[in-house]
């Protein structure tokens, strides 16, 4: 059996709670990872930037599931209320089962089991004035791993602007801002993931195709793994010589890319691309698919589904499921009867 060298992770490891980074939605994870400018009736998009709670998600609720890797099992669930006084309201539950895991004690000998798992509650609130949006996320996060807990206090602060005229959405994403107030042990402090968004999604007039393109980190330029023990070459002479990652690979890496094709207004496709990812979990001499993703989204009636793939690695891909229900249209069907 031959084996490949593969890169790390340059963010990884860094943060706690590194799991807020995670798509919670199928349409989400289908465009890449990360969307902060789309605007339709998705309950799940606030998750990503709270300004993009909007009127359209009313009473609807969501329910996504993920089973991730390994028997790692991701839920997520989404509900918005628009209040006629109070404005518009969400709130979601994202929970990361990680499994039971075999606890050894010094000599490798087993003498039990453990638990560990993630979560976090997120409340949003938004509000227009003309074409401008802005809201909040405030998040409570937890994670624990067997008698060790962590807690955090986390602010995602977004702004959006929508072409009153061209289907035109500019999004703007200050996201996990906040401390952790305990920590797994005394004096371990923990980062937070913080990131700084811009995106933007467009539809050409004509065209059932609709784009977006996100950019991440903007808050730092390298975020590339530059590792000599792997980015290295053997020239004619036998030295080692180590290759640098390029200004623009370093500049790519900030960049996500998504496609919708609008097949109807019931039914679409969608497709992404994330640099970061691909660079990052490809094998030395295979890519393997990593950083692409695509989806499928569908409605009927009063309800909503959708179906995405996101690849990683040569391991193989992460499939999403996304249900969402309006229970208002529900309701207002049983009344009319």
């Amino acid at each position: 059996m031959t084996l490949e060298p593969a890169y790390s992770q340059h963010l990884g490891g860094r943060n706690g709670f590194a799991f807020l980074r995670l798509p919670t939605n199928a349409p989400q994870a289908a465009l890449g990872g990360s969307n902060l400018s789309l605007i339709n009736s998705n309950v799940n998009l606030f998750t990503a930037n709270p300004a993009l709670l909007n009127t359209a998600m009313h009473k609807h609720a969501s329910f996504n599931f993920v089973p991730y890797y390994t028997g790692v099992n991701y839920s997520t669930l989404t509900y918005a209320h628009k209040f006629n006084k109070a404005g518009r309201w969400g709130v979601a539950l994202q929970y990361l089962d990680y499994g039971s895991f075999e606890e050894t004690d010094a000599t490798g000998a087993v003498v039990g089991s453990f638990q560990a798992n993630d979560f976090v509650v997120t409340t949003a609130h938004a509000r227009s004035i003309g074409p401008y949006t802005v809201g909040m996320n405030v998040k409570l996060a937890g994670s624990t791993i067997a008698e060790y807990n962590a807690y955090g206090l986390l602010l995602d602060m977004g702004g959006v602007f929508k072409h009153p005229e061209h289907d035109l959405t500019i999004g703007l994403l200050i996201k996990n801002a906040g401390f952790a107030f305990k920590s797994y042990t005394p004096g371990n402090n923990l980062g937070m993931p913080f990131d700084v968004q811009v995106g933007t999604s467009f539809k050409p007039e004509f065209m059932p195709l609709r784009f977006s393109f996100t950019a991440h980190h903007l808050h730092t330029f390298d975020i590339a793994y530059d590792d000599p023990a792997y980015n290295t070459i053997i020239d004619q002479n036998g030295n080692q010589v180590i290759e640098k990652i390029s200004f623009t690979d370093k500049l790519f890496r900030h960049f996500v890319f998504g496609t919708e094709i609008l097949l109807s207004k019931a039914f679409q496709l969608q497709a992404g691309y994330n640099h970061l990812v691909r660079q990052e979990m490809k094998l030395e001499n295979r890519m393997a698919g990593a950083g692409l993703s695509f989806g499928a989204s569908l409605q009927i009636k009063a309800f909503q589904m959708a179906y995405s793939r996101a690849y990683h690695h040569a391991a193989g891909g992460v499939s999403y499921l996304t249900l969402i229900s309006n229970f208002g249209a529900l309701i207002k069907k049983k009344e009319s009867k």
